[in-house]
């Protein structure tokens, strides 16, 4: 088919069938084309007794000679149509469709006025066709210009793809204006200077405009306040609209309304209206066989998808491309966990050293905290390894140590330990906060004794002071632990501190152990949710006995060693025999809940990486491996059993989950992006669901937990499944208020 061929519903009367407009660009336009363009029509949809020709850039003689020397008004029984423009007395023009009957040519041909829907219905069809309007991939919302938020917009350049669509446009645009010359054209982005041009080609063919009007654009929203000053006759092309926000902003600016064309209209509301005329009106309206539903905006401060953790998507204009998120799947497994790793957890586990921070801090950079003073003072291996590093890199003759986040009776135990207490005896101790009171000592040498140093800032800090308060002389920084979210950021670490007159080891930085764990934002974590849930919940109505305790708990617990987890059906959360990442022996029930929450961590921050954990000191390290997170393009999710179906059955360990639960961030469980991921975990929720009363599937409170705080999100689809199976459920009374706390949308 030669012809831009678009088609809509109409009704005359009582009857109703297709109508179909065969709009041309040929250069020469002959009667074969139309007649083989009309026999396709008619051989695709017998149901069309309306067909109209419109040939947009041809004059009025050579379209309809193109139509009647050709076999198609035979073949369409004489119901064939062209669309021509006619000057009414008031300086307007309207459109008419022209009946061709080959019968009697020396009849006069039959005119009428062309009914308005079937223009909108044709270039509703143009739009449609050219999948125009965008719908947000799950998880994606967009900013407009306008400053309104919605999950749909308008991108009218996906229909500008050819000279026969634009010329379509063109001449029904020009229908809405009256008989002036036109000084400028602006059009608000720039795909649609197609348009204007073709305006210029229609304009002159029908003797509307003897001048080509010079075309720019003036980039919506953004380009306003640099507008020149408009007068009266300035034509304003806007592209989409779903508000009439900018037609009116343009109103004020002092365009004339009756030069002031909107494209393509899509209603928020069945009042909406807007300044100028409306070429093609989108919406559905009772009656009309076309039309989308009425969109919905809402204002970018109370954004009911910003507060669902959507992603926002900024548009500018017509200019923003949108493809097809990708979903990358951190796969947790043995592989993403480092020998050293492995190693320093098991030296750690078993001895109430580890412990959680429950709640969101500014002053911390993870919320794994390690009591270094017991781990000193009694793990022998622990201290040897410190007191090895004490013997290596200290400084002689020492003019002073600096202490952080380390006791002095910590300190004196371990230069005992290393035979250094003459030595060391001469030195003036300082604590951290105090690096600025000291006196300078140009030569000097200091030791930097830390006993946890997971806050860079803070040492960096002190190394920036002791440049001036030692120097040319000598720094040594040794650690307990250092921490650090990935090797890039251990390496940046230690070349910061190192770093000098003499390049990479002017100074010394050493650590007894590093460890590899995710930084913390300052954003609620999975307890200042879980908190700020059962708070509301119980503004409602009295909690019930379960979340009665779990509330009290933590209104009296800032950090934890147990008790992190919400119990099962047969109590508090305890590793499996089969629990792969510890090893599992007689001590095993001595691991705490904080102990496979920090193992579960070093995974998570490994797995960002790619599985590239922390190198040794010293190593010369391979590039950095890329850090996965959320882009508009790019989504990042992982499972509470770590992301295959096969993970899934694997890792049923019900604290496992719970750990991936409460250590992912809410992007990382945001499974509504991806029909597959979202199944996948539905499936395991169910399978908790239903081993329930046979004291099977300890992870339920915690998945539940999860959905009420927000944190875990379904696909619409799955999230109807699961409550409607958990409602129907025999389950504990606090579980069941969990589930009505489920929020549904």
């Amino acid at each position: 088919m030669r012809a831009l061929a678009l088609t809509t519903r109409f009704r005359d009367g009582s009857y109703e069938a297709d109508a179909c407009l065969l709009a041309y660009d040929e250069i020469s336009l002959i009667g074969s084309i139309v007649s083989a363009d009309v026999r396709d029509v008619l051989d695709q949809r017998p149901n069309t007794p309306w067909i109209y020709v419109l040939a947009p850039f041809h004059d009025e003689v050579t379209l309809t000679e193109a139509v009647l020397r050709g076999s198609g008004v035979e073949r369409s029984s004489g119901l064939i149509s062209v669309i021509q423009y006619r000057k009414r007395d008031d300086g307007r023009i309207e459109l008419v469709c022209i009946s061709l009957d080959d019968d009697d040519p020396n009849r006069p041909y039959k005119e009428v006025l062309l009914p308005s829907e079937l223009s909108h219905g044709w270039l509703f069809d143009l739009f449609d066709s050219r999948r125009a309007r965008v719908d947000a991939p799950p998880g994606v919302h967009f900013g407009k210009a306008s400053g309104k938020h919605a999950t749909k917009f308008l991108r009218t350049s996906n229909v500008l793809l050819s000279t026969v669509a634009c010329g379509v446009i063109g001449f029904f645009s020009l229908a809405k204006l009256p008989v002036r010359e036109i000084r400028r054209i602006f059009v608000d982005t720039a795909p649609l200077l197609s348009v204007a041009f073709a305006m210029h080609r229609i304009a002159a063919l029908h003797s509307l405009w003897s001048n080509a009007a010079p075309a720019q654009s003036f980039s919506s929203y953004g380009g306003l306040e640099h507008m020149p000053s408009l007068g009266k006759r300035d034509l304003i092309i806007i592209s989409a609209s779903t508000s009439g926000n900018l037609a009116a902003r343009l109103i004020g600016l002092g365009v004339e309304e009756e030069l002031l064309v909107t494209l393509f209209l899509l209603a928020s509301s069945p009042e909406m209206t807007t300044p100028g005329s409306v070429v093609c009106d989108l919406t559905f309206r009772p009656g009309r066989p076309f039309g989308y539903p009425l969109i919905v905006n809402q204002p970018h401060d109370t954004c009911t998808w910003c507060g669902r953790d959507y992603v926002l998507a900024q548009l500018e204009g017509d200019q923003f491309l949108l493809e097809k998120r990708g979903i990358k799947r951190l796969r947790v497994s043995t592989a993403s966990q480092t020998k050293d790793a492995r190693a320093t957890f098991e030296l750690l586990a078993r001895k109430s050293i580890v412990s959680i921070d429950l709640f969101k801090s500014s002053a911390r950079r993870t919320n794994v905290r390690f009591d270094v003073e017991r781990l000193i003072a009694e793990n022998e291996k622990v201290s040897e390894k410190f007191v090895r590093l004490l013997k290596r890199f200290t400084p002689v003759p020492l003019n002073y140590v600096v202490l952080v986040g380390m006791s002095e009776e910590t300190f004196d135990s371990l230069v005992e330990k290393a035979g250094m207490i003459d030595m060391l005896k001469g030195a003036v101790r300082v604590q951290s906060g105090a690096v600025e009171q000291m006196a300078p000592v140009d030569g000097g040498n200091v030791l930097v004794a830390i006993g946890c140093l997971s806050d860079h800032a803070e040492v960096r800090s002190i190394n920036a002071q002791l440049r001036t308060k030692a120097k040319k002389g000598c720094v040594a920084y040794l650690s307990a632990i250092t921490m650090a979210d990935s090797d890039r950021n251990m390496a940046d670490l230690r070349m910061f501190l190192g770093y000098g007159e003499f390049g990479a080891e002017t100074f010394i930085c050493r650590s007894a152990y590093d460890i590899m764990l995710p930084w913390v934002q300052d954003i609620p974590s999975a307890w200042d949710d879980e908190l700020d849930l059962l708070r509301r919940l119980a503004s409602d109505s009295p909690l019930e006995a379960g979340l009665k305790t779990r509330l009290d708990w933590l209104l009296m617990n800032s950090s934890a060693t147990n008790g992190l987890f919400m119990p099962g059906s047969n109590g508090d959360l305890h590793i499996a025999s089969d629990f792969v990442y510890l090893t599992i022996d007689d001590n095993s029930e001595k691991i705490s809940q904080a102990d496979i929450y920090a193992v579960i961590s070093n995974l998570l921050a490994t797995v960002r990486c790619n599985d590239v954990g922390l190198q040794p000191q010293g190593s010369k390290s391979l590039s950095p491996a890329m850090k996965w997170e959320q882009t508009v393009y790019g989504q990042v999710v992982i499972a509470p059993a770590a992301l295959s179906p096969r993970n899934l059955r694997d890792y049923n360990d019900s604290i496992l989950r719970a750990a991936f639960l409460r250590s992912t961030n809410k992007q990382e469980l945001n499974f509504s992006v991806d029909e597959d991921c979202s199944a996948e975990v539905l499936d395991v929720m169910l399978a908790d669901l239903s081993g329930w009363p046979d004291g099977r599937g300890d992870s339920l409170p915690e998945f539940l937990m999860a959905m009420a705080c927000g944190r875990l999100k379904l696909t619409p689809t799955h999230l109807s499944r699961f409550r409607s199976v958990a409602l129907a459920a025999t389950l504990p009374l606090e579980l069941q208020r969990l589930v009505n706390a489920i929020p549904q949308d």
